[in-house]
């Protein structure tokens, strides 16, 4: 159940064949946190496609407010699930119970028992869609060269620790920085502490709190290997046994950073402060505001590239970046507006020769799937109105109509588009 707080599913998966998972987004919930709890999932077995077990046709029963999901949204919905590495799309329930508490749950017959009804001749039409679309999509995989580092263990630590914010939430951290390569069309993978990094160019760890044996090591080899590390705030602080690293955070990630945080201030709510920028790093430049905490940093070995800019210790580093072998680990020392971390992760994918895989308007995702010598390119109208952009003068094939389309691309609002494409495009 995508970040479900109670079970870690990572030590889970490595006992089950096949990994599924309920989807039942709020409809106020962001569009990128739904892909981020897809590709938890995906990430649960490194990569392996996954099943799109539950989502309810039209709306839910258990929620404060259980609206419907508009005309097309279902489709969009379960085609975004297929984007990101769903195998199947299933719903609950067939049929509306008539009894306890999931009476009101939507279901694909309603109460009235017959199929002249909105949702079922939704579902249906999905159907036949599915049916013309057949195995050509599946078993394929993702082929991204961004990772985001997600741990239960760190999360239960962290949240459960006396201090020092009770506004600190893990998911939510996590989720900034996946909402800040999500805007930018950059997929990206959500990886255990224990999987193999070979595969990336920019890994990311966001509050890694815990640090367990052998991660810092592994940090250092794939930086000197030329990876970019991004770490924040509140990192390296304890070990496996949330037993304080002593001699100086960030503890075990201390060396690779290059920065030492002398202490850890918590920001009431609405409080915050600014980081200012001292160069430009891509496009930032200028201030920007940040809160909850500020580690309060030296740095060692690392270039300062953006500085506080209020309280005592205005002036003192907010951002850094390391060189360690032949990359780079940047250090956040607190947690930012969304334009600062779109700007600096646009900046660090450049560097690594990491490229969106379209250019398009807000509120149209693009996520992508590999299978052989063919890349599937989904592009999702999350908007309720038709949107413009271009995909390239190479006509490519549609799946869901057959037809060849290149340049100027006008998607209705909620429609789909799946292109067919080279691999090596």
């Amino acid at each position: 159940m995508g970040t479900y707080p109670e079970l870690d599913y990572f030590k889970w998966a490595k006992y089950m064949d096949i990994v599924s998972w309920d989807n039942y987004p709020s409809m106020d919930t962001p569009l990128s946190f739904t892909s981020m709890s897809h590709d938890l999932m995906r990430g649960l077995k490194s990569g392996q496609p996954f099943m799109l077990m539950e989502q309810t046709p039209s709306q839910q029963n258990w929620q404060a407010y259980n609206g419907l999901k508009r005309p097309g949204v279902m489709r969009l919905w379960s085609y975004q699930a297929v984007a990101h590495g769903a195998d199947t799309v299933m719903f609950f329930q067939l049929r509306r119970s008539i009894g306890a508490c999931e009476k009101y749950h939507g279901a694909v017959i309603e109460h009235v028992g017959h199929e002249h009804t909105r949702v079922f001749r939704e579902c249906a039409e999905l159907g036949k869609e599915l049916q013309l679309l057949g195995d050509q999509v599946m078993n394929s995989r993702a082929r991204n060269r961004v990772a985001i580092i997600f741990d239960w263990d760190n999360r239960w630590a962290l949240e459960l620790s006396s201090g020092p914010s009770v506004a600190l939430n893990y998911v939510d951290e996590v989720h900034k920085y996946y909402d800040a390569l999500y805007q930018l069309n950059i997929g990206t993978d959500i990886v255990s502490v224990d999987e193999d990094l070979t595969a990336y160019d920019v890994v990311i760890a966001p509050v890694m709190y815990m640090v367990k044996p052998g991660f810092a090591k592994r940090i250092e080899e794939f930086v000197g290997n030329g990876g970019t590390f991004v770490s924040t705030f509140f990192s390296g602080i304890v070990n496996e046994n949330d037993l304080v690293t002593l001699g100086g955070y960030p503890g075990e990630l201390r060396n690779v950073l290059g920065i030492w945080a002398e202490e850890i201030d918590a920001l009431y709510p609405g409080q915050s402060n600014h980081i200012r920028m001292t160069e430009e790093v891509g496009s930032l430049h200028g201030s920007y505001s940040c809160g909850i905490l500020c580690d309060i940093i030296h740095a060692e070995h690392a270039e300062v590239l953006a500085e506080y800019g209020d309280d005592f210790y205005r002036g003192t580093p907010v951002l850094t970046r390391n060189h360690y072998g032949q990359g780079k680990a940047y250090y956040v020392a607190s947690s930012p507006e969304q334009a600062f971390l779109q700007g600096l992760l646009e900046q660090l994918c450049t560097e690594q020769g990491i490229q969106p895989l379209l250019h398009t308007p807000s509120g149209v995702e693009v996520s992508e799937r590999v299978k052989g010598d063919k890349s599937y390119l989904f592009i999702l109208n999350h908007n309720e109105d038709e949107r413009s952009f271009d995909i390239g003068a190479t006509p490519n094939r549609e799946l869901l109509t057959g037809r060849f389309i290149s340049n100027e691309v006008h998607l209705a609002g909620r429609d789909v588009l799946i292109l067919e494409r080279s691999s090596f495009v």
